[in-house]
């Protein structure tokens, strides 16, 4: 006996270092409104309710045979609100709080109420009202997880999973404990105080609050990795691609489209005149546009193309199977958006233009040799006067002159060469 006692404590200091690692996450930014708050609490209930079991195995008469009961049903209640924020479902807070509070006062009523009431009127067993409470609450939780199931990847998925599986079997061993006290009761029988198990259910309840904890942390953990990897690759201010992953992901397509041999379409996309527009309205005003323009490109993307922001005014398009034509038709829409859709300020709309240079992938053509092959179609529609949209035809490298001449002063964008300022 002395042995189970240490250790259901020791789940409960599981329990304890859990809520730990939950605070500890929440500290992370962008995880402030992820459940973790809760599911901390959660398991300082849980590693509560183990205390109160070893002291109810130990000393019976200290406390009511409820008492486990209640502190799990509080442990499940702010773990499944947890649960719903995490999955973007937020409720049902205040009717657990009154249910919670509820199961409270009828316990302390069938507690105190016989000893200081004589016509007190008898209440009906709870524990099987807890058990249930605790099948439902339990189900609330995989019900919270599992659709969030195909978005996830890798680890998050393993621990959704994991979690589905642990509270789905946790409830269905609640609901196999309580069945023949239930059938006993239905034929006229009292609920047994405390079931001969009670101990054994307790214990078990604790591990599975720790391990769904440990299911929950992982989903977190696996929620903050991708939230800092999609920082580290995307740009805070228009939120596409940085340069480094645009050209990882512009390479990739590249060799997507030359194994497939599928066609592929490039643009380098020009802000016209936007250092008069940080020199007229200012910086702030600027970085608005910014975010405005990047708005409408999010909007007029085609389904699996890329959009990455190469520096200042710049940005680039990659169209993966689409041909020349496509393409051009895709960012002309793109520049009638612009030229239709003023960026909003004060005290008028800041109106502002794009040029843009389209170039489709040639056979065994690299990522360094489209993007150049764009930026001289960009530089053409630049010198036609800006606010337009130019081509860079198959085998057009022999009629730009005025391009290839700009090349040697280091124009074009690469890799690992920031373009000269325009």
């Amino acid at each position: 006996m002395f042995q189970s006692h240490v250790v259901v404590l020791i789940a409960g200091l599981f329990a304890l270092q859990m809520a730990v690692v939950c605070v500890v996450l929440r500290r992370s930014s962008g995880m402030e409104r992820s459940g973790l708050t809760s599911w901390a609490l959660g398991s300082v209930l849980a590693a509560f309710a183990a205390a109160l079991a070893a002291v109810q195995a130990l000393r019976p008469m200290w406390l009511v045979p409820e008492s486990t009961d209640l502190a799990l049903l509080a442990a499940l209640s702010v773990m499944a609100v947890g649960a719903r924020h995490f999955a973007q479902r937020p409720g049902r807070a205040a009717g657990l709080l009154g249910l919670n509070l509820a199961a409270a006062a009828a316990v302390a009523w069938g507690d105190l109420a016989p000893r200081y009431l004589a016509t007190a009127a008898a209440l009906p067993d709870l524990a099987p009202v807890l058990s249930a409470c605790h099948i439902v609450l339990l189900l609330d939780l995989a019900r919270s997880v599992v659709p969030s199931v195909p978005a996830t990847r890798g680890t998050g998925r393993l621990a959704a999973w994991s979690l589905a599986a642990i509270t789905i079997s946790a409830a269905a061993i609640n609901a196999w404990t309580v069945l023949r006290p239930l059938a006993a009761m239905a034929q006229g029988g009292a609920w047994p105080r405390p079931m001969p198990w009670d101990g054994e259910l307790a214990m078990f309840n604790v591990f599975a609050l720790v391990g769904v904890s440990v299911s929950f942390a992982l989903m977190a953990h696996d929620r903050l990795r991708r939230m800092l990897e999609r920082r580290a690759r995307h740009d805070d201010l228009t939120d596409v691609l940085l340069r480094g992953a645009f050209w990882e992901e512009l390479e990739a397509a590249c060799l997507q489209a030359e194994r497939q041999r599928k066609p592929m379409t490039v643009a380098f996309v020009d802000l016209d005149h936007f250092k008069a527009i940080n020199d007229v309205y200012g910086h702030l005003a600027g970085d608005s546009v910014l975010r405005h323009f990047a708005g409408l490109l999010r909007k007029t993307l085609g389904h699996g193309d890329l959009a990455g922001r190469l520096g200042g005014e710049e940005f680039a398009i990659v169209m993966p199977d689409t041909a020349l034509e496509t393409g051009r038709l895709a960012c002309l829409r793109l520049a009638t958006a612009v030229r239709a859709t003023p960026c909003p300020s004060e005290p008028d709309p800041i109106a502002y233009t794009v040029s843009i240079g389209v170039a489709a992938r040639q056979p065994g053509e690299g990522a360094d040799a489209l993007m150049r092959r764009a930026d001289r179609a960009l530089y053409d529609a630049k010198l036609k006067g800006r606010n337009c949209v130019s081509l860079h035809p198959v085998g057009g490298d022999n009629a730009a002159p005025a391009a290839d001449a700009a090349e040697g002063a280091g124009r074009y964008v690469t890799r690992g060469q920031p373009r000269v300022a325009s």
